[in-house]
């Protein structure tokens, strides 16, 4: 798969070059109010707003269908490694998820076939100079930015072409097709449902939960964002619990922990599944590509979008020679922390920080093939206005396991470094369908 992330389509060629003919205090003025738009819509972590890229993304509709549907082989392709590895490779998943908290642990056991019905995931992608798309990793527990990329499409087109604003109506929505999968999941329970969306106390992403608590009670459904001291917990067949609450932060024997492992009772999809996202996973996933109980469809998607990626422990340093087309991953970190990119770090460095890995307890690190995604040169929007940066571009698209619901769509990260990650320093760009763009900019 190829898509026109940095061979720009005409839309977003031509949407930057006209940001590039304006007077600076005029292009400074416009950012500014995309920015406070986008951030009024929901693009805020905590009291701070995201940083929104000023210089849209487009991509052609067929490209966006076509990453919903990858992503989705690799989210049910990845159910089924891990659901071999529990059955009959028993040895091989205690190695790959020892690192559980004790009460994903408690669900790895009792509940994992429960978790496969996945609500949502998110395959974040990068992107090689040729437009060659790779998957990086998956996100499981909590795959956010849905509300966030929503709010960049709809802020940027407020500010540059208020007029225009109903075309976004035809942009593929991310945290309408969220509540579609929740809708969907739910609709089995006593009707009508009435959803808590549970977080912690001082969420930086709450903005994003009472976002879509809105968006439900605007459908009709009651809908409160709450915390753990706040949630309801009284087996009601009408409540739905929308979980953004990592379980590795809940005590396992609490209130709460015992819901967590009682999902159906208390109408929770997004379940306990933090096993899904271990790297370690992932790097199975590349291994068993090929193997007979994936379907033939899953089998190629694996092939064409999943690179090299092996535990460490299942390889010889040999085999990563210098570590300059390699990247090193913690198996159970997150949030782009712990990884070490060959290139960037030196031949020396490399070696330091293998040895390094090699001294943690088996099952710990991955290695993959580095995916060369290089930097583009964008408008950032900052405090004064809009600055030029050479930004490295990733793409995320979610997937849900759900019947019956169309494929996710995608949202567009930007940050100076490889590692591209929003609380690490990136923002988000607007991504629109190549003809919702152009009917945008339009004269």
């Amino acid at each position: 798969m190829r898509i026109h992330l940095f061979d720009l389509t005409e839309s977003a060629r031509k949407a930057d070059d006209d940001l590039s003919s304006m007077p600076q205090h005029a292009r400074d003025e416009l950012a500014r109010e995309a920015q406070r738009r986008a951030s009024a819509l929901g693009l805020m972590r905590g009291p701070t707003p995201i940083p929104l890229l000023l210089s849209p993304c487009a991509l052609p509709r067929e490209e966006l269908l076509a990453l919903g549907r990858g992503a989705r082989l690799i989210t049910s392709a990845l159910v089924k490694v891990a659901r071999n590895l529990i059955e009959h490779r028993p040895e091989k998943a205690r190695l790959l998820f020892q690192h559980l908290s004790p009460l994903e642990t408690e669900a790895l056991e009792l509940r994992w076939r429960e978790a496969e019905e996945l609500l949502h995931a998110r395959i974040d992608w990068f992107v090689e100079k040729d437009g060659l798309v790779q998957a990086l990793e998956v996100n499981a527990t909590i795959p956010a930015m849905q509300v966030y990329s929503d709010a960049a499409v709809r802020g940027w087109v407020q500010a540059v072409r208020p007029a225009r604003e109903q075309a976004v109506e035809g942009n593929p929505g991310n945290a309408a097709w969220l509540l579609d999968a929740l809708a969907a999941a739910a609709s089995g329970r006593a009707q009508p449902v009435r959803v808590q969306l549970l977080h912690r106390e001082g969420d930086p992403q709450e903005t994003e939960l009472t976002a879509l608590a809105g968006m439900l009670r605007d459908r009709g459904i009651e809908a409160r964002t709450c915390t753990p001291q706040s949630v309801v917990l009284d087996g009601d067949p009408h409540r739905v619990l929308y979980r953004h609450l990592f379980a590795r932060n809940v005590e396992q024997q609490s209130k709460l922990g015992r819901a967590f492992l009682d999902p159906q009772t208390h109408g929770m999809w997004n379940r306990v599944d933090g096993w899904l996202e271990t790297k370690g996973l992932f790097a199975e996933l590349s291994v068993q590509g090929h193997a007979a109980f994936l379907e033939s469809e899953e089998q190629a998607a694996v092939a064409e979008l999943v690179p090299w990626t092996r535990l460490l422990d299942d390889i010889e340093d040999r085999v990563l020679g210098d570590g300059d087309d390699y990247v090193l991953k913690k198996s159970h970190d997150y949030g782009g922390k712990s990884v070490l990119i060959g290139r960037e770090s030196g031949p020396a460095a490399f070696q330091k920080a293998l040895a390094s890995a090699r001294a943690d307890p088996p099952g710990s690190w991955v290695a993959q093939r580095l995916i060369d995604a290089p930097a583009l040169d964008r408008y950032l929007c900052n405090e004064g206005g809009a600055k030029r940066l050479a930004l490295h571009l990733d793409v995320s698209t979610y997937a849900t396991l759900i019947q019956g619901l169309r494929d996710g769509g995608s949202v567009v990260r930007a940050a100076p470094g490889r590692v591209v990650n929003i609380v690490g320093g990136g923002g988000v760009a607007p991504l629109f369908s190549e003809e919702v763009l152009a009917s945008v900019i339009s004269p």
